[in-house]
C-alpha cells in the first residue's frame, strides 16, 4: 500500500497568486494543511427559509452531503453559517470588507 506524501501549502504573496495555484492543485493532496473546524447552528433551528436550486445543484450538494455523512440541508446549513462568520468576521475587528 503507498503511504501518501504530505504536501505543504507555498506561501503566497497574493491573493491573485493563490488563486492561480488553485486552479491547477487539488486540497486534497494538502489535507494535512488543513483542519476542520465544526460550525454549530446557534439555537433552536425554529425558522424554515426556502431556497431554489436547479436539479444539477442538487444533485451535487447530495453527493458532497453524502460523502461527508451528513443530509443535504445540514450542509447548506453549515456553509451558510461558515459563509457569515468569514463575511462578519472583519466586521467584528473594525474593519468593512466589500462584498465580491
Amino acid at each position: 500500500m503507498k503511504r501518501a506524501v504530505q504536501r505543504r501549502l507555498p506561501r503566497f504573496l497574493s491573493v491573485q497568486e493563490e488563486a492561480q495555484f488553485w486552479q491547477t492543485h487539488s486540497p486534497l493532496d494538502y489535507r494535512g494543511a488543513f483542519r476542520e473546524e465544526p460550525a454549530e447552528p446557534s439555537g433552536r433551528l425554529e425558522t424554515l427559509l426556502a431556497v431554489r436550486f436547479d436539479r444539477e445543484t442538487v444533485a451535487l450538494l447530495r453527493k458532497v452531503a453524502r460523502a461527508k455523512g451528513i443530509g443535504a440541508t445540514t450542509l447548506i446549513r453549515l456553509w451558510t453559517i461558515e459563509r457569515l462568520t468569514e463575511a462578519l468576521a472583519p466586521a467584528r475587528r473594525g474593519t468593512v470588507r466589500r462584498a465580491g
